[in-house]
């Protein structure tokens, strides 16, 4: 009998590289179809919350406020944000801002738990309303938290309140309360956006975290949006410590229109200033530091953002600050996000 050759050491080699090549190929094949289904599932998410401000507007006849703070505001109490208008106007939810507008009921902690009737059955809810993690507002792609609630902020009457976060964001530029479809987008509703995305938890550099608390419904640094000033009256209202342009923008056909752009920064009154950034469009993957004064996405390809239509677009992370505000703001064409 011959003895049966070995494999030489270059032939091991060899197959060990092909092995890795493989195993590399498949666990990249595998990142993608991951990203791409969670891409999906928060356009999807942006799609069925820009459906139900259109079923809040039907039945209604108006937009729902950013705030219950100020002038028309719901309660006056700070109780009930854009979002939590939104829930009843969402397909298959029993949690809904009760009747009674209850303060205790709106932002209890998890260890409260309520009992009401739904469709002649008892629901029993953990936490108050705002407290609750809908996965609607929650994109699957942002890890900057996981299920994060019983996030304790002082409320205006300076009692606390208890709440959860969400990855989206209302365009605080939208005549939001007074608002009417079409007529307050003279552009066009195809080319104003009304949320966008913002991570649950921004991580600055300095080490400091920005919430982005779905139920809060006065102004502050965690309420969930962006491009949100806060008003000069009623006086004492929190600044929000957001960035919006200053308007009007700059023509659309200069040829340093970017470079013209000026911002505010948390207040409308604030004094213009040049932005330190250079676009607003955040891209915030792999624990990158975040700036809390923009909105921010996870996806590489770009932030997506749900416009006035209920449609869905992306901007890139390249887009320009003339074309992103241009899309927030309620003039100015745009040239393609």
């Amino acid at each position: 009998m011959h003895p049966r050759p070995a494999l030489s050491r270059v032939e091991v080699l060899l197959v060990l590289f092909i092995a890795v090549l493989v195993v590399g190929m498949v666990v990249a094949a595998t990142g993608r179809l991951r990203d791409e289904a969670n891409r999906v599932t928060c356009r999807d998410n942006l799609r069925q919350i820009g459906i139900s401000l259109h079923n809040h507007y039907d039945q209604l006849g108006k937009l729902p406020p950013l705030t219950d703070q100020g002038e028309g505001a719901p309660t006056g109490r700070g109780l009930p944000s854009v979002f939590a208008n939104l829930i009843p106007y969402v397909e298959a939810t029993a949690v809904v801002f009760r009747l009674e507008r209850s303060v205790d009921y709106y932002h209890a902690p998890s260890s409260v738990v309520f009992t009401f009737p739904h469709k002649g059955n008892p629901y029993t809810q953990v936490g108050g309303m705002a407290n609750g993690v809908m996965q609607l507002f929650l994109d699957p792609a942002d890890g900057t938290a996981d299920r994060l609630r019983d996030v304790p902020m002082t409320l205006p009457d300076g009692t606390t309140g208890y709440y959860a976060t969400g990855s989206y964001a209302a365009n605080g530029l939208v005549p939001w309360a007074i608002g009417v479809i079409p007529q307050s987008f003279p552009r066009g509703t195809k080319h104003t956006i009304l949320f966008g995305e913002r991570p649950q938890v921004c991580r600055t550099a300095a080490g400091d975290e920005v919430y982005n608390l779905w139920g809060v419904g006065f102004y502050s640094p965690h309420m969930p949006a962006f491009a949100a000033l806060t008003p000069a009256s009623p006086p004492g209202l929190w600044s929000t410590g957001q960035v919006t342009p200053a308007e009007p923008l700059p023509d659309e056909g200069a040829a340093d229109r970017d470079a013209l752009v000026q911002v505010r920064v948390g207040r409308r009154d604030a004094a213009p200033v040049l932005p330190d950034f250079p676009t607003p469009v955040q891209i915030i993957r792999r624990g990158r530091s975040c700036d809390p004064r923009l909105p921010g996405s996870p996806h590489h390809e770009g932030m997506q953002v749900v416009m006035a239509d209920a449609s869905v677009q992306v901007f890139g992370p390249e887009t320009s600050s003339w074309v992103f505000w241009a899309a927030c703001t309620l003039g100015g064409p745009l040239d393609g996000p």
